[in-house]
């Protein structure tokens, strides 16, 4: 018996020392397409266009904790406007605005809000959190999850009059008002337990108040993760009738995992407890880290990277626009500064999420790598379901005793754009592997009464577009085929030329 559990022991720390040892720093290899090649041409480059460049799409960043002071917006403006990028998620921090009393001081949110409008960027609120004059004192100074259902009439009222200051001070400014945040996580919920039917009160209370005074504004609930048990529970309680979009935070090592599922599932709990109202499913907060500490929760293998991180966007984004999603939103602009604290206090283990650092406010290769996306995923990029799959028979030959779980891991998400079909491809793998492409695959389409007569493809990494030139396989019976691409685990982009002239800068 002993000796059993002594080798119980010892297998259990062999798998502790491997695993640690796993997480390390890896020097990381700049993604390359091995193109071009004998059926595809370079042509040209994608041409970067400013947000208020593009008139919409539906590509958020998080713009989250300016109410905590978290970095210095004034030195993002401009490099955050070159990227494209339409939307930003801000919230609002009702301690911030009301130090005194009845006085609410909105300036540090009007120049964030006029700021991003200036440069066309859409901002949306998340509206929340606590305050100390209402309050006592609380273990997180800038009042991070404490709840006003909580602290008696006074604080309740002070909350709605200050919802009521808020959306008449912004009306014509901001639409889009999502209350509260991952009220599913208790130290969001404070100083009581995660609640959904309270939460249902409370977005009813801040909902109502702001619809009165904007009357076209659009009110959105939140949990934390994915799809959940506390999801359910709030349209139970009745929350889906008082929504108009609700928002997930699903983080997670391979954007892919769940992603179906949830969609699915989603937007039957919307149709079942709420049916005839039209809910938009959206993408709130999630991402992946440039560099992740020891500890973190994510449990990475190694400690992240920069080309990582841009690659796992590249995919989160493509997934929820090609599912349909009225906006995908990444956390976040800038890396956390150290001192940021949660509700119950303490310093986290965080990831550094940014799009650009603190500090030095550099941007990192996702801040230069979104700039080849946000062009081509604007207003005109529309989802739709049409036939298509990579084949990689060359890659992976049948008939051979090997692992067919890549075949499973090749993703198609397809879009028309200007009337011809648009389609985004990779294989999901978990980024930190750093595969090298396969070469020689090829895409097989059904027509669809959208015919690719010029076919380009886009390497959404460099940016660098190339001119198919080779025979378009197949028949009007069957698949056509396209071959000679390169599969990687970034989505890479295959589209008609005509479709994408606009934003294409041709090479002398």
């Amino acid at each position: 018996m002993k000796r059993n559990i002594l080798m119980a022991l010892g297998l259990f720390f062999a798998a502790c020392a491997h695993t640690f040892a796993l997480y390390e720093k890896v020097e990381e290899l700049e993604p390359s397409l091995p193109l071009p090649n004998r059926h595809w041409k370079e042509i040209g480059q994608i041409r970067h266009m400013s947000s208020d460049q593009i008139v919409d799409s539906r590509i958020s960043i998080g713009f989250e904790c300016l109410d905590r002071d978290i970095f210095e917006p004034d030195k993002v403006y401009d490099k955050l406007a070159a990227t494209g990028i339409k939307w930003a998620r801000c919230q609002t921090g009702w301690s911030k605005t009301e130090k005194q009393k009845g006085v609410y001081d909105f300036k540090w949110l009007d120049d964030i809000v006029d700021n991003l409008i200036k440069r066309g960027i859409k901002p949306w609120f998340n509206v929340g959190f606590g305050n100390g004059i209402y309050m006592g004192e609380m273990k997180n100074p800038t009042g991070v999850g404490y709840v006003p259902l909580y602290f008696g009439e006074e604080c309740l009222q002070a909350w709605k009059n200050y919802i009521d200051a808020l959306s008449k001070h912004f009306k014509g400014r901001v639409q889009y008002f999502e209350i509260w945040n991952e009220s599913n996580v208790d130290s969001f919920w404070q100083p009581e337990k995660a609640d959904p039917k309270a939460y249902v009160e409370l977005v009813k209370i801040t909902g109502d108040i702001i619809r009165k005074n904007i009357p076209d504004a659009k009110i959105g609930a939140v949990n934390a993760g994915h799809v959940v048990v506390y999801t359910v529970d709030f349209f139970k309680h009745g929350g889906g009738g008082l929504i108009d979009f609700y928002a997930i935070h699903p983080y997670c090592v391979i954007p892919e995992e769940r992603h179906d599922n949830n969609t699915r599932s989603a937007r039957q709990i919307f149709s079942k407890y709420a049916p005839g109202r039209p809910i938009s499913l959206w993408q709130g907060e999630s991402g992946f880290g440039s560099d992740y500490p020891v500890g973190h929760y994510m449990r990475p293998v190694t400690s992240g990277g920069e080309y990582m991180q841009a690659k796992w966007m590249l995919r989160r984004y493509t997934l929820d626009l090609g599912s349909g999603y009225g906006l995908s939103s990444l956390y976040q602009c800038v890396d956390l500064k150290p001192g940021y604290q949660m509700a119950k206090g303490g310093k986290p283990l965080f990831a550094k999420y940014g799009l650009f650092e603190n500090i030095t406010y550099r941007p990192k290769k996702a801040a230069e790598i979104i700039k080849n996306y946000t062009p081509i995923f604007d207003k005109d990029t529309i989802p739709c379901a049409l036939p298509a799959f990579v084949n990689t028979r060359k890659a992976v030959p049948e008939g051979v005793g090997v692992s067919r779980l890549v075949d499973s891991a090749k993703r198609v998400e397809t879009f028309t754009r200007k009337g011809y079909p648009l389609y985004a491809y990779w294989l999901a793998e978990d980024m930190q592997l750093q595969m090298k492409p396969i070469k020689n695959a090829s895409l097989y389409y059904v027509v669809n009464d959208m015919p690719m007569k010029n076919p380009v493809l886009i390497d959404t990494i460099s940016g660098r577009v190339f001119r198919y030139g080779s025979k378009i396989f197949g028949s009007e019976n069957h698949s056509y085929i396209i071959v000679g691409i390169p599969l990687a685990d970034y989505p890479i982009i295959i589209t008609d030329f005509e479709a994408v002239k606009d934003i294409v800068s041709l090479k002398d």
